[in-house]
């Protein structure tokens, strides 16, 4: 009889075991995001779990947008975008274009408590950095056939270097160019490179964010960025190394007015659908010579005892993605044309 209760015991137990493994697995398939935090409470951002399967949504959902934005179109053009603010706006009015292909990819029972995630999650970013100003509104024109989804992105850039301005040339897309305004700013930065692409990690806003530059070396951009993925994305995280750099960038801040396409998910042929306009705006906010207690002799003084410090010029379209350092949760990601 103890025998009999012993099997039943171990029995019962493994059962327990199966079910409880079957639930983890099915609550990691809540998103399929390899670069999105893994752990609870980094050293500066601290998200629950929910919100940590919200960030593996998102940014997964980044880079099948960006495959698809300049494959619907024959013209190249500068944008940004929000997936968090994106989210947001399509749950909320259920956007059943959308809401279909996110069904194919994504295991989302309960559509209003991810509403209640990305509300939570964009919380707790303004918590670890509050130099950050952002929003995300829906404007009705009559004028549009399309409602305008607007998003603002607005972060300090603490550089001293961007108190002084050089007219230098840019290359375009045609390899044509144009004189555009350049800022050169040092610290410590990340750097990558190989055959395929020189990529740059500048630290934003109170440090705990950083802008990551990818320059494609002889691919075109659209090219680029319709095969640039979540894989490749972490590559460059995992391969990054910090140094003391000074760094060549144009003018950044921008604004941009396009229709976001359906991401193409596993293989299938891009729909062409059209629900809403995204206008997008990005201001990198320069300091003011206060707060640096320097005076125009003083930054020329500092350039010129660089000059022995590695330096890489960003002169060619480039890919940019506003990042968490410690989660690497993806809040801006776009392209600069240099139109």
């Amino acid at each position: 009889m103890k025998r009999r209760i012993s099997i039943l015991t171990i029995l019962l137990l493994t059962a327990l075991l199966q079910f409880s493994c079957n639930k983890s697995t099915k609550e990691q398939d809540f998103g399929v995001s390899i670069s999105a935090p893994k752990l609870i409470g980094t050293p500066a951002e601290k998200f629950t779990p929910e919100e940590l399967q919200t960030l593996r949504i998102s940014n997964s959902l980044s880079f099948l947008f960006l495959n698809q934005i300049y494959n619907s179109t024959d013209s190249l053009f500068p944008f940004s975008f929000s997936t968090l603010g994106v989210l947001s706006y399509i749950y909320n009015v259920s956007d059943t274009n959308y809401l279909n292909v996110f069904s194919q990819n994504f295991s989302i029972s309960d559509s209003q408590a991810l509403i209640q995630n990305i509300t939570n999650t964009l919380s707790v970013i303004s918590e670890i950095d509050s130099t950050i100003k952002k929003s995300t509104t829906l404007l009705s024109d009559k004028t549009s056939p399309l409602p305008t989804l607007t998003q603002e992105l607005q972060i300090p850039i603490p550089y001293e270097g961007m108190l002084k301005s050089k007219q230098l040339p840019f290359t375009l897309n045609d390899s044509t160019q144009r004189k555009m305004t350049f800022y050169q700013i040092a610290g410590t930065f990340g750097l990558s490179q190989n055959e395929t692409a020189l990529c740059l990690d500048i630290p934003l806003g109170n440090g705990n964010y950083s802008l990551l530059i990818i320059e494609p070396k002889d691919w075109d951009i659209k090219t680029f960025a319709s095969n640039f993925t979540e894989t490749k994305y972490m590559e460059i995280i995992e391969s990054l190394t910090f140094q003391n750099l000074k760094v060549s960038l144009p003018e950044l801040s921008l604004a941009s007015s396009f229709a976001l396409p359906l991401p193409s998910i596993s293989g299938q042929t891009p729909q062409s659908v059209k629900s809403f306009l995204l206008t997008s705006k990005l201001t990198l906010q320069k300091p003011t010579r206060a707060s640096f207690a320097v005076d125009k002799t003083d930054i020329d003084t500092k350039l010129q005892a660089n000059s022995k410090t590695e330096h890489h010029h960003i002169n060619k379209p480039f890919l940019y993605i506003l990042r968490g350092k410690s989660s690497n949760s993806i809040l801006l990601l776009g392209i600069f044309t240099g139109r």
